[in-house]
């Protein structure tokens, strides 16, 4: 139980619990483990609200704890979707060599909304597209090594679809493909 839910109830040592309070109590038992849950759960790793909210939901907790323990890590600043998403942008996303279509789908796969996706991925400046082509080809030239015993058509097919599914357009993919496996001969 919190400290809050002991002072806004005016609990008093030795106090006596009538049947309302006491069903007051446990309700505010179980907006405080919902909290508690959701506490643990970002302090783990960040999400976006609407992830925690399903992960919250997956345990069990009622919609409306869920809702304000949300509210409530909202207003401390510890949810913060914008937050997160510049932080995946900046972190993962770049570490892990995602394009741009991956990085959009990943954010909101995990529940953040699409206009603040749109907004954190137009925040990236205008040398964003030369990044991407920086990762693009640091991406093919690493993979591409791999490949080198198969045949260059197998090669160019499987370099090409890996890149796609890394989030690279189909047509920048094809071409940096080439060019990997051009200079890894």
């Amino acid at each position: 139980m919190s400290v809050e839910t002991i002072g806004d109830l005016r609990l008093k040592i030795g106090q006596s619990l009538d049947e309302a309070l006491v069903a007051r109590l446990w309700a505010a038992s179980r907006a405080t483990e919902c909290y508690d849950k959701a506490a643990a759960a970002l302090a783990r790793k960040g999400r976006p609200r609407r992830d925690l909210e399903r992960y919250l939901k997956q345990r069990d907790h009622a919609a409306h704890d869920i809702s304000w323990a949300c509210d409530r890590l909202a207003q401390l600043g510890l949810l913060d979707d914008a937050a997160f998403a510049r932080a995946f942008v900046d972190g993962p996303a770049r570490s892990r060599g995602y394009g741009t279509r991956r990085v959009v789908a990943e954010l909101r796969r995990r529940g953040v909304e699409s206009g603040l996706v749109d907004r954190v991925i137009g925040a990236r400046g205008e040398d964003a597209a030369e990044v991407e082509q920086d990762a693009l080809a640091a991406a093919a030239a690493r993979r591409a090594r791999s490949l080198r015993s198969l045949e260059p058509a197998v090669a160019q097919r499987r370099l090409t679809a890996w890149l796609v599914r890394r989030g690279f357009g189909p047509g920048a993919a094809v071409q940096a493909a080439r060019r990997a496996l051009a200079a890894d001969e």
